[in-house]
């Protein structure tokens, strides 16, 4: 059974966090999480350039946006590794596959 899936969306923010311990996994392809919420959030993935950017206060560019409905649901493409970062209150679970 196929979940159904978000469009991507590409999108360039600007980071200002300190390191922060994030999940990651490597892609040798295409790769699709599902993230489940407990409220709204900011949910996004980035490859490991961005990441860095992301967490040195740099423009960065990343895949999702806000979400107010759960699961999230987005697929990318790409032999990276990818992070998810998961920004807004409450607790959250996800799957890479």
């Amino acid at each position: 059974m196929s979940l159904p899936s978000l469009p991507i969306i590409l999108k360039i923010g600007r980071g200002s966090h300190g390191i922060m311990q994030n999940p990651y996994t490597d892609s040798t392809g295409q790769l699709t999480f599902k993230v489940d919420l407990k409220n709204a959030a900011d949910v996004f993935l980035v490859d490991s350039n961005n990441y860095r950017n992301y967490n040195s206060g740099q423009k960065y560019e990343y895949f999702g946006g806000n979400y107010t409905q759960t699961p999230v649901t987005i697929s990318v493409q790409g032999t990276v590794r990818w992070y998810l970062i998961v920004q807004g209150e409450g607790q959250y679970q996800y799957r890479f596959y």
